[in-house]
C-alpha cells in the first residue's frame, strides 16, 4: 500500500517493516512532531472487522500508560480511521524470533541478557495487573546485545485481585495465543493468571537455549495435546552445556498445573540471580570454527 511519500492520518509512511497475515508494521515520520515511529495498521480485507478493530484498541488500552525499559512504548490509537492504526516505539532491530533462526549463535551467546530482559519485561506487566497470554519469541524485540523489550499487548487480560480471580477475571472469551507457547490452562479456556505467562516463558526459555520449543506436533490438535499431557524431556538433555540447577527451574516452570509452577517472574529472577545457565561460557560466534558452529 505505502510508498515513500504516503501519509496514514499525520504520519509520513517511510517503509515497510513487515506483513502478517491481518497487520502490517511501517516506519513512519509523525509530521506533527517529528518523532519516528512504527505504525500497526490492519491489512485492507480487516479494516472493518470488529474483532481486528478491538484488538487494535485494546493494544492501546492496555499498554498506554506503561513506562519501562523493557517494554516497547505505545503513543496513539484510531481504529475509526479509514486506516486504523496504532503508533508505537520504533526499533530497528528484528524480533527474538527472526534472530534465533538467523543468528541463533549471537541470542545464546547473549542468552543471560536476552532472559533477564524478557523476565523483567514480564514482570513488569504482571506488577500492573496484566497477563500478556502471547509469549512467545515474536513478541520480544531485540538489539545486538541481547537488550529486549516486549512487544503486542492484544491478548492481555487483567487481574485485579485474588478475589476476581475467583470469580473468573482474567477469563479469556476465546482460546488465543501460540499453540507452541500456549499454558495448559490457556488451552483449556481457564481463568488466567500471571502462572499461565511462566509457562509459556519455560517454552521460550526451552527455545532460547536448546534452539527447539519443548513441544511440537503433526497436527495442531497433537501439539495442544502434547502440552496438556506430555512432560517435556530437560532441557540439559539436549544441550548439555545447560546447569542442572537451571534445567530443574525450566522444568518447574513447564508443570502442567499452575501450582506447580513458582509463582512469580519476581521469584523467578531472585533463582536466576544465583545460578549459572550454562557451565561453560558460550562463545561469541565471531570466535566461532565452522566446525564449532551449531553444536552444542
Amino acid at each position: 500500500m505505502a510508498r515513500g511519500h504516503d501519509y496514514i492520518a499525520s504520519f509520513r509512511v517511510v517503509r515497510l517493516i513487515r506483513s502478517g497475515s491481518t497487520c502490517q508494521i511501517y516506519e513512519a515520520i509523525n509530521d506533527n512532531t517529528g518523532q519516528k515511529v512504527a505504525l500497526k495498521t490492519l491489512v485492507a480485507e480487516r479494516r472493518k472487522d470488529k474483532t481486528e478493530l478491538k484488538y487494535l484498541q485494546h493494544e492501546f488500552d492496555v499498554a498506554k500508560e506503561f513506562n519501562n525499559e523493557f517494554v516497547n512504548k505505545v503513543y496513539e490509537v484510531d481504529a475509526k480511521h479509514s486506516v486504523p492504526y496504532l503508533s508505537i516505539e520504533f526499533s530497528p532491530f528484528q524480533n527474538l524470533k527472526q534472530r534465533l533462526r538467523s543468528e541463533y549463535d549471537l541470542m545464546n551467546y547473549h542468552a543471560t541478557t536476552v532472559i533477564n530482559n524478557v523476565l523483567e519485561g514480564l514482570k513488569f506487566i504482571h506488577d500492573q495487573g496484566w497477563v500478556h497470554c502471547d509469549v512467545k519469541p515474536d513478541n520480544f524485540l531485540v538489539d545486538d546485545e541481547g537488550h529486549c523489550k516486549l512487544i503486542d499487548f492484544a491478548l492481555a487480560v487483567k487481574i485485579t485481585s485474588k478475589f476476581g480471580r475467583m470469580l473468573g477475571g482474567g477469563k479469556s472469551k476465546t482460546i488465543a495465543g501460540t499453540r507452541s507457547y500456549m499454558s495448559p490452562e490457556q488451552i483449556r479456556h481457564k481463568s488466567l493468571d500471571n502462572r499461565s505467562d511462566i509457562y509459556s516463558v519455560g517454552c521460550l526459555l526451552t527455545e532460547i537455549t536448546t534452539g527447539k520449543v519443548p513441544f511440537t506436533g503433526d497436527t495442531p490438535e497433537n501439539l495442544l495435546a502434547r502440552h496438556l499431557h506430555m512432560k517435556a524431556p530437560p532441557i540439559c538433555s539436549i544441550n548439555t552445556n545447560i546447569t542442572q540447577e537451571f534445567s530443574d527451574l525450566v522444568d518447574e516452570m513447564l508443570s502442567k498445573k499452575p501450582t506447580d509452577r513458582p509463582d512469580s517472574i519476581g521469584r523467578i529472577l531472585r533463582r536466576l540471580s544465583s545460578m549459572r545457565i550454562y557451565k561453560a561460557q558460550t562463545i561469541h560466534p565471531s570466535k566461532l570454527s565452522p566446525a564449532d558452529d551449531g553444536e552444542f
